[in-house]
């Protein structure tokens, strides 16, 4: 999804605006025909992978809610088939979305692609609403003990991330019904507005996640820069703890060897124990 997004975020939105600036005359520029190939191919797929990919999130943190003991034993694997079944269906809808209306009509296009957004988006609706039910009754913390702050705060920020989502979608999907199908003249700034909405929707989410998922941001710098990115306060102390740890372990396993004393054997075995 954030691969989606910022492809959204970089190429369509700067291409749209400066494409509709030239409309209104604002520069010289406008629709030519390699930039309308360009646009319609990374619109249709990318737009509609950041779709996919929120609903499956969606999903996924509602399992993880509802079935934490089962999600946590979810494998690699199994993500792997997520991943190929995301991008396999956004293959499949932007053909089928670009067979529809560049060989018979926008008007039958819209026809099948309102129904497909509004069925994902209350897919994400509804996950999300039960996610929020979960955490007013106050039950996930005695399901999920160690991983819970973690797990709250992902969850949390799919959720809000699912909302804007939703929230960029809905009106964009109302405007093209109500143009294409029903034929109701809307002006053509407020068609464009709703357009620049759903883009930066997508443009924000990328931001969103290094701000607030730290293995996002941690794995982003390792692609991006080739080193990991510097670890929050909580990971440093860990670490010092997890280091003096097993210096303390060391030096009693030391002592051991030497005089064989009973009570460093035991404070050896409760060391042992809490690593």
């Amino acid at each position: 999804m954030a691969f989606a997004d910022l492809r959204l975020g970089i190429l369509s939105l700067p291409i749209y605006i400066y494409s509709v600036g030239g409309s209104f005359h604002l520069w010289n520029g406008g629709w030519s025909m390699p930039l309308s190939i360009f646009y319609a191919i990374v619109d249709v797929i990318f737009s509609q992978a950041s779709l996919i990919s929120a609903a499956f999130i969606a999903g996924e943190r509602f399992y993880a809610i509802y079935c934490p003991f089962k999600h946590q034993t979810l494998s690699m694997r199994a993500y792997r088939i997520i991943f190929f079944t995301v991008w396999a269906l956004t293959l499949l809808i932007s053909a089928l979305w670009s067979t529809l209306f560049f060989l018979i009509s926008y008007k039958r296009a819209v026809y099948v692609w309102a129904p497909y957004v509004l069925i994902l988006i209350f897919i994400i609706c509804g996950c999300n609403i039960g996610i929020w039910r979960k955490f007013r009754r106050g039950t996930i913390a005695l399901q999920q003990q160690n991983r819970d702050s973690l797990s709250k705060r992902l969850t949390k920020t799919l959720m809000f991330v699912s909302f804007l989502v939703s929230l960029s979608w809905l009106p964009l999907v109302i405007f093209n019904c109500l143009v294409y199908i029903y034929d109701v003249q809307i002006p053509g700034k407020n068609y464009d507005m709703v357009n620049v909405i759903n883009y930066s929707n997508s443009f924000a989410n990328p931001v969103v996640y290094v701000l607030r998922i730290p293995e996002f941001r941690e794995a982003l710098a390792l692609c991006c820069l080739r080193r990991p990115a510097a670890p929050n306060i909580e990971t440093k102390l860990s670490r010092k703890e997890k280091n003096l740890a097993l210096t303390r372990a060391t030096e009693l396993r030391t002592l051991r060897a030497e005089n064989g004393d009973l009570e460093l054997a035991f404070e050896q075995e409760v060391m042992d124990t809490k690593l």
